[in-house]
């Protein structure tokens, strides 16, 4: 098994993040794996947009402030809907957890329910997938090594994938290219390649990704510029039609992201500095979902 490592900031350092493949079989459903260790007593950190999450919290719980204003203290399992805007983490540590970073197709699986009833939020998960999680955490607690937890994680999602339903691949698919293809997805472009109304392509965005087209075009320019600003200082030429002006860019960027452009590039906290390494990484692992 390939794995992809966060390593600390100047050596050992409290705060550390790792990532890994799940099994092959698995793909299709499941961005990837990862464990997350902070040594300290309390962490106050900021989340950016992203896909739904399954954190099994190995140690520490603490609370998630999301960008609608609500706040959701973390149970023991915790599933979280698709962000569409930055989420402020304060944790109690030391804190472990393991997550399972779960693609729109994994959503529409697993969960069945509309991802917008879910987006910016959390919940008990073993409420939604079963009393099978709960089993799973208590073995990942035993567990001698991140190895085992990724088995363990890899026979819970076959099991809670043996009374799934089939996802519709054919949009899930169509939706992740055009979110993936170009720095400022054009929603016409995707009405167009999948052949169906507008409505209806809006539902089906809202049901699988959590948001209507528009909004989810936002987020993953945001994030790709985001991605591209980690790399480099300079401002590309395509940034020029993706964006209106400069004001228009912090705006979206810091509602994406949850910091300026600047306080990106010179002082971010201890879990966006680790996500921006994520980047630099992931070429070793390409088999990561672009997606996420």
């Amino acid at each position: 098994m390939r794995r992809e490592s966060g390593s600390p900031v100047g050596g050992v350092a409290p705060v550390a993040l790792r990532y890994f493949e799940p099994a092959p079989d698995l793909k299709p459903y499941v961005a990837s794996y990862y464990l997350f260790r902070a040594d300290v007593p309390l962490l106050d950190d900021i989340l950016r947009a992203d896909l739904a999450q399954l954190r099994f919290m190995l140690t520490g719980h603490g609370l998630y402030g999301f960008g609608t204003g609500r706040s959701v203290h973390t149970p023991e399992i915790c599933l979280l809907g698709p962000t569409m805007a930055a989420t402020h983490m304060v944790v109690k540590g030391p804190l472990h957890v393991f997550g399972i970073s779960i693609l729109p197709a994994g959503w529409a699986a697993l969960i069945r329910d509309d991802a917008s009833r879910h987006r910016d939020t959390a919940l008990d998960a073993v409420d939604v997938l079963g009393p099978l999680l709960n089993d799973a955490l208590d073995a990942m607690r035993c567990a001698l090594s991140p190895a085992l937890m990724v088995s363990i994680a890899n026979a819970t999602v076959r099991a809670l994938l043996a009374r799934a339903q089939e996802p519709p691949f054919w949009f899930t698919r169509l939706a992740d290219s055009w979110l993936t293809g170009e720095i400022s997805p054009q929603v016409d472009r995707l009405i167009g390649e999948a052949a169906l109304s507008s409505r209806q392509i809006e539902r089906l965005a809202r049901r699988i990704y959590g948001a209507p087209p528009k909004m989810l075009a936002r987020k993953y320019r945001a994030l790709r510029t985001a991605s591209a600003l980690a790399a480099t200082p300079e401002w590309p030429d395509e940034w020029d039609e993706a964006f209106y002006d400069q004001s228009h860019f912090i705006r979206e960027f810091k509602h994406f992201t949850g910091l300026t452009p600047r306080q990106f590039q010179i002082d971010p906290p201890p879990v966006m500095r680790l996500t921006i390494a994520r980047r630099r990484l992931a070429g070793r692992l390409p088999e990561l979902a672009a997606l996420s």
